[in-house]
């Protein structure tokens, strides 16, 4: 977003925006904290109010980076949600949060941002990382913290959601319905994250006595609108889903829920669909969505925790942090039938 369109947002002038983004007086603590924020959600770097004793000593960088945004920015207040704990947390160890947002490596002076002396740590959201990116903080000697991404075998501090678990939990739940087949609605654009959940799909069909059947492993573009495109050109070509489904995350499974009942199939009648995220909007879909609750609360204030033991001294360990995870239960899944005879479910 423009300053202007910040400004308009938050229904102040334009030149309150610039009092708040250049740390000057003459706002009130309540509407500077509401631009501020809007500020630092759309990648401006606040400056502190002139005279707050030691903030220009004392700043957290958060990095933002989307590499395509479609996981960022595709799964709605998943991100800011992230955001809004890392700031709150900060504030408790009076802390500045800075945040910068940035789509390209190359494009960025990294080590500018870095080597600043006001500059104590970072926190670098993964979500669209590849192990590749991290090169470029190889040479870094502040402290950096990682959030939504568990950068397998390399050696950075990491607060992420626990997939595993939450994967395992979804396949039982589908399976404890009585469901013979459960197929994985995968993203056809996989992060590490992706990749740890169609890994540990397989992995739990396994645990359980079943085998993962390669034919039910659908590969869906990770948006809402992406997902409802990918299922319903699966549809049209003649592809036959199973009773059960297990999502990558909320907004592909919403999309295809929306595919199927465009083309004449029913949730859960015919399909039972398990999302991942747990995102508000997975409360109003029709039916309401049952999915995987991710706290991202909990992994931004965990991620300034670390962050600031390891400024402090009081660490120097590095540590991956995996939390847990809760399956909620709505409308989208129920029992297993015997299903109709339709030519797009799978029969049994």
């Amino acid at each position: 977003m423009k300053l202007r369109e910040i400004a308009a947002e938050a229904g102040v002038s334009l030149a309150s925006v610039s009092l708040v983004l250049n740390g000057k007086p003459g706002i009130s603590p309540e509407r500077r904290k509401k631009i501020a924020q809007l500020l630092r959600e759309n990648g401006y770097q606040v400056r502190p109010p002139a005279g707050k004793a030691g903030a220009s000593f004392q700043n957290i960088l958060f990095l933002k980076y989307s590499k395509h945004s479609y996981l960022v920015n595709g799964n709605p207040g998943f991100v800011t949600q992230i955001i809004d704990a890392v700031d709150l947390e900060c504030r408790k160890y009076n802390y500045d949060l800075l945040i910068t947002a940035f789509n390209d490596f190359s494009g960025i002076h990294l080590e500018e941002l870095l080597d600043k002396p006001a500059t104590l740590g970072v926190i670098l959201l993964g979500t669209e990382i590849q192990n590749a990116d991290m090169t470029a903080f190889s040479g870094c000697t502040k402290p950096i913290v990682v959030v939504d991404n568990g950068l397998p075998q390399l050696p950075f501090n990491i607060v992420t959601m626990h997939n595993e678990e939450a994967i395992f939990s979804s396949v039982k739940h589908l399976l404890d319905l009585g469901h013979r087949h459960v197929g994985f609605l995968a993203n056809s654009i996989p992060a590490n994250n992706d990749l740890e959940r169609l890994a540990a799909f397989k992995t739990a069909m396994h645990v359980y006595g079943r085998s993962p059947e390669e034919e039910l492993i659908y590969s869906i573009f990770p948006t809402m609108d992406g997902a409802r495109e990918s299922v319903s050109q699966l549809l049209a070509q003649g592809a036959v889903f199973p009773s059960a489904l297990v999502a990558n995350n909320d907004s592909i499974a919403i999309g295809a829920l929306r595919a199927f009942r465009d083309h004449g199939l029913r949730i859960p009648q015919d399909i039972s669909i398990v999302g991942f995220d747990g995102l508000p909007f997975a409360a109003l879909s029709e039916p309401p969505l049952t999915t995987v609750s991710v706290s991202c609360g909990e992994i931004g204030r965990r991620a300034v925790h670390l962050l600031h033991d390891q400024i402090q001294g009081h660490s120097t360990a590095l540590c991956k942090a995996r939390i847990c995870t809760q399956l909620l239960l709505r409308e989208s899944t129920a029992p297993y039938h015997t299903p109709r005879k339709h030519p797009l479910l799978l029969a049994e």
